[in-house]
């Protein structure tokens, strides 16, 4: 009975991770691709247990038919990837243009990555103890 819930957990997981991986794949080929000038950098120290880190949080600027947008890029942890005055590639959604993806930045799929994996790992020893 036990394993049969962990089993159903396992494969409830990789649907998620499928439909999040649609639905990125989908953002990404129905986005309009801009060009975006990082205006601010936000940095935060995020504290886990004992460890102490910086995070940078860039934000963007970009004109969409004569109106200016800013929005948040993905934060990245440890090391400043973007500059101030930076231009990056980005790709807004049409309905939402404040929806917006960095163009060649992986780590929007890395939540779907991780879901799908465990989900795999959850189904794998499933088989293996039954």
């Amino acid at each position: 009975m036990m394993i049969a819930v962990f089993r159903d957990g396992g494969i409830i997981l990789i649907i998620v991770a499928i439909i999040l991986m649609i639905r990125l794949k989908r953002a990404e080929s129905n986005g309009v691709e801009v060009e975006a000038v990082v205006v601010n950098v936000k940095e935060n120290k995020v504290r886990t247990g004992r460890q102490v880190y910086d995070e940078f949080t860039p934000i963007l600027e970009y004109t969409i038919a004569d109106t200016v947008y800013q929005s948040e890029a993905l934060a990245s942890q440890g090391d400043q990837r973007y500059e101030i005055g930076q231009v990056v590639r980005i790709r807004y959604q049409p309905d939402n243009p404040e929806d917006v993806m960095v163009v060649g930045d992986r780590r929007y799929f890395f939540n779907a990555a991780i879901i799908g994996t465990i989900g795999v790992l959850i189904e794998i020893l499933t088989f293996l103890i039954h």
